[in-house]
């Protein structure tokens, strides 16, 4: 009997991922067409002179000799651990791409993982509330010849998970810092949780699907017709059809994570790694000053609620609300290292992997498309531990 449901269940899922060869299986997620070039380079040129105002308005009681005098006393073997942090990032990312690829049954090598992760924070990162990345790497998967609906999943899972995890950790991060964040500003804990929303918000609509579709339709609905009375939305048919589409793509995201809940656990993993790296950045930074007092995980639990906090406003790569963030709420850690602290980190996590992803991106862009389609793998029993990771 036993046998019997596994290979029922197992017949169910290959027909399931069959049925995402067809590029009509899910509706697109809007803005996911080829952006003009011109568009990226007008992003990138606002992203310069916005750096530019940054750095100015935070170090204009700072020389530039003093910031690089003090940049110049710092321990390169802290800096290289927080370089060392980012590439774990992408590797971390990376990863997650591979076997999120795996739930659908394609395979992916690590050096094409990485392009993806690479292009998604590049576009991310020169695009206001990094709107740019996910549509990005969609392009490049279907340039690489994977359905619609698979890239449409690889996407959601590797999202979702990172919609998760960011949730959970800055609730987990905010609980234990409260009272700091209180002795600096009252107006940051609501900035906070209206940050933590957004995020929130998206795993309320996985957990809808997953308990009550039906209900769940029926209350984006309410919603629609509520702010269309209000008169918010004006063509209510058209957002009646995007609430069926989120709610298509949620579907087929939950089945796929039923189908895959072992490979899920690895993602979850793979995404908390992720996150760790690039918020522990400044725990380096910290080091690398030779600093002491402020423990590693006061360093990242603060370092995760200015990271949920800045991602409210919508400026390209934060740029702006990430440095005045660090200065505000780490200011009492760093001291008078605080703006060459600043610059350091946000070299390190920002600045120069937008300079390496945008090389990626333009290699992406120009080599040869993959034939993603021809490199599908079978259905191993998520019971045989040894398939756990094919």
């Amino acid at each position: 009997m036993e046998k019997s449901n596994e290979l029922k269940r197992t017949q169910t899922e290959a027909e399931f991922v069959s049925s995402l060869d067809a590029d009509d299986a899910l509706p697109a997620v809007p803005g996911q067409k080829k952006k003009k070039v011109r568009s990226y380079l007008l992003s990138g040129l606002f992203l310069i002179a916005l750096m530019a105002l940054t750095f100015y308005i935070i170090s204009r009681d700072t020389s530039p000799e003093e910031i690089v005098s003090a940049l110049s006393r710092t321990n390169s073997r802290w800096v290289v651990g927080g370089f060392a942090m980012m590439l774990g990032y992408f590797l971390f990312r990376a990863f997650n791409f591979g076997v999120a690829a795996r739930c659908i049954k394609t395979k992916m090598t690590l050096g094409e993982t990485l392009q993806y992760a690479c292009v998604g924070f590049f576009y991310s990162g020169i695009t206001p509330s990094s709107t740019g990345g996910q549509p990005m790497e969609y392009y490049h998967m279907r340039r690489d010849r994977l359905s619609a609906g698979k890239a449409t999943l690889v996407l959601f899972i590797v999202n979702i998970t990172y919609q998760f995890v960011l949730v959970a950790l800055g609730i987990v991060m905010f609980c234990c810092k409260v009272g700091y964040i209180l002795s600096i500003h009252g107006s940051l804990v609501a900035l906070f949780f209206i940050s933590l929303s957004f995020n929130f918000a998206m795993l309320l609509l996985l957990a809808g699907v997953l308990y009550s579709e039906t209900a769940l339709k029926k209350a984006l609905t309410a919603i629609v017709k509520w702010l269309a009375k209000i008169h918010i939305i004006k063509n209510v048919d058209g957002a009646n059809a995007k609430v069926e589409g989120y709610i298509a793509e949620f579907r087929a995201g939950a089945q796929l994570i039923k189908y895959n809940k072992k490979r899920f656990v690895y993602i979850l993993l793979g995404t908390i790694g992720q996150t760790l790296c690039s918020l522990a950045v400044p725990c380096f930074v910290y080091k690398a000053f030779g600093l002491s007092g402020w423990s590693f995980f006061d360093m990242l639990a603060v370092n995760t609620i200015v990271f949920v906090t800045v991602s409210l406003f919508p400026l390209p790569g934060s740029v702006g609300a990430a440095e005045s963030g660090f200065v505000l709420l780490l200011g009492n850690a760093f001291g008078g290292f605080i703006v060459p602290a600043m610059v350091l980190s946000r070299f390190i996590s920002f600045y120069t992997m937008m300079a390496v992803c945008g090389c990626v991106a333009a290699f992406a862009q120009l080599r040869r498309p993959y034939n993603h389609a021809a490199h599908t793998v079978g259905l191993p029993s998520e019971t045989d531990p040894s398939s756990a990771l094919q």
